[in-house]
């Protein structure tokens, strides 16, 4: 199960999003007040700007935190696994038949009531509105998910130009991936993948984790540096990984034949962050701290282990010690490095506490 830092993460980056959807709306309900009296007011209508502005704002923040709310704590989850068009469609669906029953509603309650006008003209511009502005803020979201937590840095054009920065990096790598691939088939190990990437999505968006590369089964992440220090999110991000994919045994039992296992390295340090291309523009990070990370990553087999990390990451984390512990590997020569690394393991106090628990049984019997 989740724990009680990362719930709160997640209900907070969803409550983030759900007030951008809003503040985004009311901005879109300001100028379609000046462009409707602007409207009115050449075809000789009296309107008062106040009062187009009261009522559009005022739809526009209920309709976001209502609207917005739904899509992102309810909806979201379950539509994303769609292609964005039938996705939008099913959303055209929902504010069609929520607008014809508020629209309905509030004919029938006026006094006296209103005829029914849903094939009227003034109601197909409202759902047009309505369905439009879902449609780009599906669009939205989903840009801000294939372009991760840095989105905005993209569209900014931060890195048009290179700069350096401290960055914490994760090489995520399947383990047996060659002999799952021969045991399942091309096919059915690219289904194996989608679904795995499927399910680390939450743990990744919801430490503020930025994917850096998809590399067949490898996955590299990166943060920040203090965002990733922050709560230790970097390392809540792999354990999280861990917990969702043991949730979803049952489900890779049933439908592969196994469950898919994950060994990770992290290292920290200055790279070089620019995008490169014109025609396919990508981020790229350029530092001896993106190779070492990949290698201590490409440790974990030999030394039989899930997570290592460098020592110099485990000191700036300041991990405490109620929460994981920590034990040393050793100094560690990697491939094309001159120097010796110090590594470093890391479990959850808890799933230590209980594997000496284990063991203590074992003795006594």
């Amino acid at each position: 199960m989740p724990t009680s830092s990362d719930r709160i993460s997640r209900t907070a980056l969803r409550s983030r999003r759900v007030l951008r959807i809003t503040a985004a709306w009311v901005a879109v309900g300001i100028v379609a007040a000046f462009v409707e009296t602007a409207v009115l007011r050449e075809y000789g209508v009296p309107a008062g700007v106040a009062d187009e502005l009261g009522q559009h704002v005022w739809r526009a923040l209920l309709g976001g935190l209502l609207g917005g709310g739904i899509y992102i704590f309810l909806l979201r989850d379950r539509l994303r696994h769609l292609a964005y068009l039938p996705a939008v469609g099913i959303m055209a669906l929902l504010v069609l038949i929520v607008l014809a029953g508020v629209r309905s509603s509030w004919n029938a309650l006026a006094d006296p009531p209103r005829p029914n006008d849903l094939l009227s003209l003034a109601f197909l511009g409202q759902y047009l509105y309505w369905a439009l502005l879902m449609a780009a803020t599906m669009l939205a979201v989903r840009l801000t998910d294939q372009y991760g937590s840095g989105a905005l840095n993209y569209l900014a054009g931060r890195y048009d130009k290179p700069h350096q920065e401290l960055r914490i990096f994760m090489f995520l790598d399947m383990r047996s991936s060659t002999a799952i691939a021969e045991k399942l088939g091309h096919v059915r190990y690219f289904e194996l993948l989608n679904d795995v990437y499927a399910d680390i999505t939450d743990p990744l968006v919801y430490t503020g984790g930025e994917v850096y590369q998809y590399v067949g089964d490898e996955v590299s992440v990166s943060w920040p540096l203090r965002k990733g220090l922050k709560d230790h999110r970097c390392i809540r991000c792999f354990f999280g990984i861990q917990r969702k994919l043991a949730e979803r045994a049952d489900h890779y039992r049933q439908r592969f034949g196994l469950v898919p296992q994950f060994k990770a390295g992290f290292h920290y340090g200055e790279v070089t962050t620019g995008e490169v291309g014109l025609v396919k523009k990508e981020r790229i990070f350029s530092g001896d701290v993106v190779n070492t990370a990949a290698r201590i990553q490409n440790s974990c087999n030999t030394y039989g282990v899930e997570i290592l990390l460098s020592k110099d990451l485990l000191d700036v984390l300041r991990l405490p010690e109620k929460t994981y512990e920590a034990r040393p590997i050793g100094e560690i020569a990697l491939r094309g490095k001159r120097d010796e690394v110090s590594l470093w393991t890391l479990a959850p106090v808890e799933r230590t506490s209980m594997a000496k628990r284990l063991s203590a049984d074992q003795d006594v019997q």
